[in-house]
């Protein structure tokens, strides 16, 4: 279960919050997904300018009752007041894995690698994350995932953001299947695009934006060139990760289902 732009309770109660409505959807997945089922954050986790309130007092009563299947990544809420919030503070090893207070990381399940990457530091083509994900991408399983915070390719108002151009090249490159983000608070799924938005019929990565899990959504402006799907509503995506394939569905707090869909992972060599 994956979505971002989460705990944003704005001087209301924990338990009257769409954080709270999330959270018991993915409550709801979890106890019908196996005990494999994990949930992975997409950014900006808690607001309230990355005060350490925002994560006690809305993520914690929230989306927090299943920290211990979490991981997660920081959006730019998360890294506010002075540059790195009390995100890595709170989440502690779960932000930090390595202990270098990087934010990024992988994950192996599956058959998959999913690479937790960081958009909100340095991602260019010669930076040490890029670096990273190059060395670990030759130890990937055959199926090959990224999860960010900034949506490359949307339909938002905000328009795309190039902040993670060399990182989808570099994906691109080795044939990587599939890239998850947030940051815009509505949902959108992606044709297969290569770094610079053209859309490819043999290669390419296909994206989805999930800003759905609690902040405040709004509408999709003019729709982009391979936007597949586009939907407004709280929710999550349940993408279930097999050898070889994998299963999206995006189910909204009432249990409806908005989208869905299947794909096979590309061939690697």
């Amino acid at each position: 279960m994956t979505a971002g732009d989460i705990a944003q309770c704005l001087l209301r109660p924990a338990s009257d919050s769409n954080a709270e409505k999330t959270a018991q959807l993915v409550e709801r997945q979890l106890a019908g997904a196996g005990g494999n089922a994990n949930v992975l954050t997409l950014g900006d986790n808690a607001y309230f300018l990355g005060l350490t309130i925002g994560y006690t007092a809305c993520y914690e009563k929230t989306w927090g009752r299943f920290i211990d299947k979490t991981f997660v990544i920081p959006g730019n809420h998360d890294y506010e007041n002075n540059g790195d919030g009390n995100y890595f503070s709170y989440f502690g090893a779960k932000a930090n894995p390595d202990g270098k207070g990087t934010g990024y990381y992988r994950i192996d399940q599956s058959g998959w690698t999913v690479f937790a990457l960081n958009s909100n530091i340095d991602a260019s083509a010669a930076s040490t994350q890029a670096q990273w994900l190059k060395q670990e991408l030759a130890s990937a399983q055959p199926c090959v995932a990224a999860a960010w915070h900034h949506a490359r390719f949307s339909s938002a108002p905000d328009g795309d953001n190039a902040t993670m151009t060399a990182l989808w090249d570099i994906l691109d490159q080795a044939k990587a299947d599939v890239v998850l983000q947030a940051h815009e608070h509505q949902y959108e799924r992606f044709a297969p695009m290569t770094a610079d938005g053209t859309l490819s019929a043999t290669g390419g990565l296909r994206s989805f934006v999930v800003g759905t899990g609690g902040a405040e959504t709004y509408a999709h402006a003019t729709v982009r060139a391979g936007s597949e799907k586009q939907a407004v509503a709280f929710g999550v995506m349940r993408l279930s990760l097999s050898a070889g394939n994998a299963k999206w569905r995006f189910i909204d707090v009432d249990n409806a289902v908005l989208d869905q869909g299947a794909f096979d992972c590309r061939a690697k060599k």
